[in-house]
């Protein structure tokens, strides 16, 4: 038997060489290669091995090798079985405390004027509500207390003109307070005091934007945009009417904005809870809720924003700008459950297992779902009775390639 042997007489040479006692050699890899003593494989190189005197196994192993070898695997693996179970799950997320910019309260300038004297000098500088931030001179102002004083003098009897006139130094920012003091005094006020709105802690309108924004990768936060604590506003610069000078910012209640990866963002729901670990007091554990799923991926990292409201009840926890750590519960899920290491993701949203049939291993294609503690919901393409290998990824060489119906 020196010669290669065509398929179709590979199983009847085998069966009649070992019905005549002689012993049988041939290639693991080529069992096309069939011969009566050892020796080396001419087409690999491998040696020879001696098969068995069982016919039944010499003709499975040829009689295997004509299947579809892009649709089934000849291999003893491990197998499991899908199991039908509750499983609870959670999503980790990292983010960072932000204020509340519903809480923020702008302060502007209602006539143009140049600051006289400032009373707050640096960024994050807490207020409080109807504290003096600045005077202004403004002669604009300066003529309307003028005009307002005149009336008192001299048209006191005429309310609609008197009113007409308080309203407009109303408009132009003077408060009650202010106004009574005018009406009193009979005197125009060469300077005109700015006072805060809200209580909180101020910002220069310029450096606003960059004041809480940590620049978030895959594996967290790489740095913080650092707001400059001097305001650039000194006293003697000119403002104009209209102009945004201040922000006040309340952080009576403050926001985590986590960061959620793109395969967890459909089991997220809004008011699943959500146990925020902050970086200054890792032991300490605030539970709250989701309130708000953005609608819309970031463009460079393709994470997906989710907004936590958090009552600033502990002002050294909740430090805006620090890093958190957010573990969200999701809801109990019924449903089939395989080890994930069953699945072979083929990309493009397909994924197959590798059923057990026979002594085969035939690539089934699955619709995977959720994925908890290594284990993965399988949504349609098995059922509780079928086996499955437990390692897909053994289950294909180096240069094999999966076909799915």
């Amino acid at each position: 038997c020196d010669k290669k042997t065509t398929e179709a007489d590979h199983s009847t040479l085998a069966h009649t060489m070992m019905q005549e006692g002689a012993k049988v050699y041939t290639c693991p890899m080529h069992p096309e290669i069939i011969r009566n003593e050892p020796g080396v494989c001419p087409i690999c190189g491998m040696d020879l091995v001696a098969k068995g005197s069982s016919v039944s196994t010499a003709q499975l192993l040829l009689g295997a090798v004509v299947e579809p070898v892009n649709e089934t695997v000849i291999l003893q693996s491990k197998t499991t079985t899908p199991v039908k179970k509750i499983v609870s799950s959670t999503v980790e997320a990292k983010g960072y405390i932000t204020y509340n910019p519903r809480n923020s309260l702008s302060v502007s300038s209602r006539f143009s004027g140049r600051i006289d004297k400032l009373y707050v000098r640096y960024n994050l500088q807490e207020v409080s509500k109807g504290q003096k931030l600045m005077d202004v001179y403004s002669p604009e102002i300066l003529t309307a207390q003028q005009n307002y004083i005149f009336l008192l003098n001299n048209k006191e009897e005429d309310i609609l003109l008197l009113n007409s006139a308080k309203q407009n130094l109303f408009l132009l920012g003077l408060n009650e307070q202010q106004l009574q003091h005018l009406q009193k005094t009979r005197k125009a006020e060469t300077l005109v005091s700015i006072y805060s709105p809200a209580s909180g802690h101020i910002h220069q309108m310029a450096n606003l934007e960059g004041l809480t924004m940590p620049v978030m990768t895959a594996g967290g936060s790489n740095g913080m945009n650092n707001t400059p604590t001097e305001f650039t506003t000194r006293e003697g610069m000119y403002v104009k009417k209209g102009e945004a000078v201040f922000n006040i910012i309340s952080l009576s209640d403050v926001w985590a904005i986590l960061k959620l990866y793109p395969e967890d963002i459909a089991k997220v729901k809004v008011g699943q809870p959500v146990d925020i670990i902050t970086e200054i007091a890792p032991d300490n554990l605030l539970q709250a809720k989701v309130s708000f799923i953005e609608p819309v991926l970031e463009k460079d990292s393709k994470f997906t924003s989710i907004r936590v409201y958090l009552e600033k009840s502990d002002h050294h926890i909740l430090k805006i700008g620090s890093l958190v750590n957010g573990i969200i519960n999701i809801t109990p899920q019924e449903g089939l459950w395989i080890p994930a290491s069953a699945v072979l993701d083929l990309g493009n949203q397909r994924s197959v297992v590798f059923k057990k049939e026979g002594n085969l291993f035939r690539t089934v294609k699955v619709t995977a779902g959720t994925k908890s503690n290594n284990e993965v919901n399988i949504l349609d393409g098995l059922s509780i009775k079928d086996t499955i290998a437990v390692e897909a990824s053994y289950m294909i060489d180096s240069e094999g390639f999966v076909l799915t119906k």
